[in-house]
């Protein structure tokens, strides 16, 4: 039988490597599912995946907050809560929520009303009033601009 070659040997250290990855993400995966029957997977764009669960909505934490789009100008600022466990992040269902806009003058502006589908999720007032306080210490620099029809 002919020697494998390091090509070969490299193939097989890269895929022993993977299928350890993924049975170590199986086993958190199993965990997770333990703590919250009721886990499933949401995957956001930019293959962002959140395992979410309703158990924790009352209960998350803290958030993750990001802009859904890394070019426009008036970027969708969405914000993921979330409750850290010994096994990983569990986002509140919905596992994300879109709160306001990246504004072209600098920070982001909170849409009218974006408190309203966090409160009717149950997601605790102080992770509402630290994303308030984002907008406030993201004031825009300068006034909504007026606009002549």
């Amino acid at each position: 039988m002919p020697k494998p070659s390091d090509q070969a040997l490299a193939e097989v250290t890269k895929a022993e490597g993977e299928v350890a990855k993924a049975q170590s993400e199986l086993e958190r995966l199993k965990k997770l599912e333990e703590l919250y029957p009721d886990l499933k997977r949401y995957e956001g764009r930019w293959k962002k995946v959140a395992h979410y669960s309703n158990a924790v909505n009352g209960i998350v934490t803290n958030f993750d907050a990001r802009h859904n789009c890394g070019c426009c100008s008036d970027s969708p600022l969405e914000i993921w809560p979330y409750l850290e466990t010994p096994f990983g992040k569990v986002y509140s269902n919905p596992p994300k929520f879109t709160v306001g806009e990246r504004y072209y003058d600098g920070g982001d502006r909170p849409y009218a009303n974006w408190e309203k589908p966090l409160k009717e999720a149950g997601i605790p007032e102080n992770i509402i009033t630290r994303v308030k306080l984002h907008f406030t210490s993201e004031e825009p620099t300068s006034p909504e601009p007026e606009i002549d029809f």
